[in-house]
């Protein structure tokens, strides 16, 4: 009886990973940002999700991507979208409470 248990568990967790849209090897952190290498940014109303599925449809050119988060005030007037950074190196990365940044494709990162 275990045994089945164990098996449809295991099959459960198999199905969800493959349904990711993004690979379960893709890292992210919250608080990093990866400074340059930049091949692209865009204005972004999405989360860092938006950025970190982009980055993967352009893999492998895309080898790491930046959210950038919108300020919370922007001088009264309505607050400005966000940014995504594609990167086509993996920066260094580096304490940012502005930024969310992650390294596509399982790529080892520092």
């Amino acid at each position: 009886m275990h045994l089945r248990h164990s098996t449809a568990a295991t099959a459960v967790l198999l199905v969800s990973l493959l349904a990711s849209p993004a690979s379960a090897n893709d890292a992210f952190s919250t608080s990093i940002d990866r400074p340059g290498g930049d091949y692209r940014s865009f204005d972004t109303f999405d989360d860092a999700q938006a950025c970190r599925q982009t980055c993967t449809r352009e893999m492998p050119r895309c080898r790491a991507w930046t959210y950038v988060k919108a300020p919370t005030f922007w001088h009264g007037l309505q607050q400005p979208p966000a940014r995504c950074w594609l990167k086509r190196v993996v920066p260094r990365a580096r304490a940012n409470p502005c930024c969310i940044s992650g390294v596509s494709g399982g790529q080892r990162i520092d």
